[in-house]
């Protein structure tokens, strides 16, 4: 069954077989597709319910982050920004590092070496 034989667009109420079709159908108007960040979230909390919530908003919430790995790369980003009248927010250093329990030795053997 396609979505366009049981989702008419422009009408208040499902018809009679649409209702009887789809059993425990929700609807939530807070979750406008227009913006789809909250109905990411919401998808994604579904995962984890009821045993492990999660907050709807994330740590950036539903704003634009950008990641320079190069300085060319953090200078184009500065110089669009500037140029469209955008300032960021610093998020982290400059530098990217591991983290002291990093497994940085490889879990696998050695090669054995032939002579």
């Amino acid at each position: 069954m396609r979505a366009k034989e049981f989702v008419q667009e422009g009408k208040e109420k499902l018809d009679k077989a649409t209702e009887k079709a789809l059993p425990n159908a929700n609807s939530f108007p807070e979750l406008d597709n227009s913006s789809p960040y909250h109905s990411y979230r919401f998808g994604i909390a579904l995962a984890g319910m009821p045993d492990y919530p999660m907050p709807l908003d994330g740590p950036t919430q539903q704003k634009l982050v950008t990641i320079g790995y190069t300085e060319a790369d953090e200078e184009i980003i500065k110089a669009t920004g500037k140029h469209l009248g955008f300032r960021g927010i610093v998020l982290t250093s400059k530098k990217s590092q591991e983290l002291s329990d990093t497994n940085t030795v490889s879990p696998v053997a050695q090669w054995m070496k032939k002579s």
